[in-house]
């Protein structure tokens, strides 16, 4: 039962089951928000799904991962995340996903928060994340795994960090 459970027509139904009854929902929390992440870029934040209610357990995890795409613009690549979008919040374990890029460096970020490690290295191996890894430049993907982690914690962090940095530019010049 588990196995069919991470396919993906089936992760699509459900993920169509959700945004339908309202518990897959699109936020504006963080929108157009820049972000500095570990990989030292600058993104701006496009995109917030999460499931709502959240529960919040201890074992939940945040995992962002970095690329650059091999083909399509930034237009393009943010028309086709919409699909993936869809089997990625109907996988088991999903909380929640930001979506950004870095419009300098042509580098994406997805940063994710999952209800437990062992349901994000599930997705490590689903059709989803190697479809995003085939579609990226070799040798381009970056990942960071934080256990007992919120991702909302997480932005908010790296916010603080980038605004800090700002001051210190300001106060040097």
């Amino acid at each position: 039962m588990k196995t069919l459970r991470v396919i993906p027509p089936v992760c699509l139904l459900i993920s169509l089951g959700r945004l339908l009854s309202g518990k897959l929902r699109f936020s504006r929390s963080f929108l157009n928000q820049e972000v500095k992440s570990a990989d030292d870029r600058q993104y701006i934040i496009f995109r917030h799904i999460m499931i709502h209610p959240q529960s919040m357990g201890s074992d939940t995890c945040v995992f962002v991962v970095s690329f650059r795409f091999a083909h399509l613009s930034h237009k393009a690549n943010k028309l086709a995340s919409l699909i993936p979008m869809l089997l990625i919040a109907g996988f088991p374990g999903f909380m929640q996903k930001i979506y950004a890029v870095d419009p300098e460096s042509g580098y994406w970020s997805g940063m994710y928060q999952w209800r437990s490690e062992n349901d994000l290295k599930a997705y490590q191996k689903s059709l989803v994340y190697r479809m995003m890894n085939k579609r990226a430049v070799k040798g381009s993907v970056t990942s960071l795994i934080m256990p007992y982690s919120s991702l909302n914690d997480y932005i908010k962090k790296q916010t603080i960090i980038q605004y800090q940095k700002q001051l210190n530019k300001k106060s040097k010049s």
